[in-house]
C-alpha cells in the first residue's frame, strides 16, 4: 500500500517536472533557428530583429503572467502556446521567403 502511493506520487512529480522543462525548451529551439538563419544568410539582420524581438515579447508575457498570481491558468497557458505557435510559423517564413543577406 505504501509502496503504491509512493509510486504515485514519483510519477506525478516526474510528469509534473517534464510539462515545465517543455516551454523553455521550445524557446531555446526558436532561438537556436534565428541564430541558424542569420549564420548560413537566410535571414537579415532586420528580419533577426524582429524575431528576437518576438521572442522577448513571449519571454515577458510568460513572466508577466507568472508573476500575477504565482501560477499560469489555462488560458495564459493557452495564448502563450498560440504565441510560440505563431514565432514559429514567423521563422519558417522569414528563413524560407527566398530573401538571402547579401553581406555577412
Amino acid at each position: 500500500m505504501k509502496a503504491s502511493i509512493f509510486l504515485s506520487i514519483v510519477t506525478l512529480m516526474v510528469i509534473g517536472v517534464g510539462t515545465l522543462q517543455a516551454q523553455p525548451v521550445r524557446n531555446k529551439t526558436q532561438k537556436e533557428r534565428i541564430d541558424n538563419g542569420v549564420r548560413t544568410g537566410q535571414l537579415s539582420r532586420t528580419e533577426a530583429y524582429r524575431l528576437n524581438h518576438e521572442q522577448r515579447h513571449i519571454r515577458h508575457d510568460r513572466m508577466k503572467y507568472k508573476k500575477n498570481d504565482g501560477h499560469m491558468g489555462p488560458r495564459e497557458r493557452r495564448h502563450l502556446k498560440h504565441e510560440r505557435k505563431m514565432a514559429s510559423k514567423h521563422i519558417y517564413h522569414h528563413k524560407h521567403n527566398g530573401r538571402v543577406r547579401q553581406y555577412k
